[in-house]
């Protein structure tokens, strides 16, 4: 029976992360454009989607591979930028605790701004079919649709000449806004994004075009997280 349940947890993970799938189409199509630009072939974005596996990553990399940026920067600024991926597995360890260590290695790895949101909503209200087997039927189903959009993305890449042209550039933002909408459930959750997007856009008018959105994103979290300590005081 126990096999029977992680089976269809996993199976409910899977139909979970179809929405996740469909945004990941058109971003994964529009790296592996952009990556072959820059010289990429098929199977350098084949490993480096399956690897690195972190789309906001993935274009700064190939942005800063195709300028010529030395490896040692290109690391750094792609480890400060997918830092918040620590934070997000710590959300889940409540909800995971005991599990065993390679479970949990597996989960951290597959985990996505995108998948996070479904798979914490999930946890959060409680339901019976969240656990291991669910978060890894979400996040490698997204990891598959990401590493089969990506690598035809550059086979594909030389028969669209301006992909801008499509809007598939601004689909990246899109898949973050709809993540928020589904998110923000509160006028709280709402003047917290409010204020992050309009610090992230300050910092950027006055040239710190790099880190902007992490900072953004701390600053505006732990004074959130402040004043809500202080108001229950």
């Amino acid at each position: 029976m126990e096999h029977l349940n992680r089976k269809h947890r996993f199976l409910i993970g899977m139909k979970d992360a179809l929405p996740i799938v469909l945004g990941y189409l058109p971003i994964g199509l529009t790296l592996g454009v952009a990556a072959g630009k820059v010289g990429f072939l098929f199977r350098d974005m084949f490993a480096m989607s399956a690897i690195v596996f972190a789309g906001s990553a993935q274009f700064i990399g190939v942005d800063m591979l195709g300028q010529g940026i030395a490896a040692a920067t290109i690391i750094t600024t792609t480890f400060f930028v997918n830092f918040r991926h620590f934070m997000m597995s710590s959300a889940y360890a409540p909800y995971l605790h005991g599990k065993k260590l390679w479970a949990l290695a597996l989960v951290s790895f597959g985990i996505t701004d995108e998948s996070f949101a479904v798979g914490i909503t999930k946890a959060k209200a409680g339901e019976e079919t969240f656990g291991i087997a669910y978060l890894l039927g979400l996040e490698f189903t997204a990891w598959f649709a990401w590493l089969s959009a990506t690598s035809l993305g550059v086979l594909v890449g030389g028969l669209i000449p301006n992909y801008q042209q499509f809007g598939l550039d601004f689909a990246l933002a899109g898949m973050f806004i709809g993540l928020i909408a589904i998110m923000a459930k509160t006028k709280v959750h709402l003047a917290v994004c409010l204020a992050s997007g309009a610090l992230s856009l300050a910092l950027y008018m006055i040239g710190m075009t790099n880190f902007n959105v992490i900072i953004a994103a701390i600053v505006v979290s732990v004074a959130a997280v402040g004043v809500g300590y202080a108001v229950q005081r």
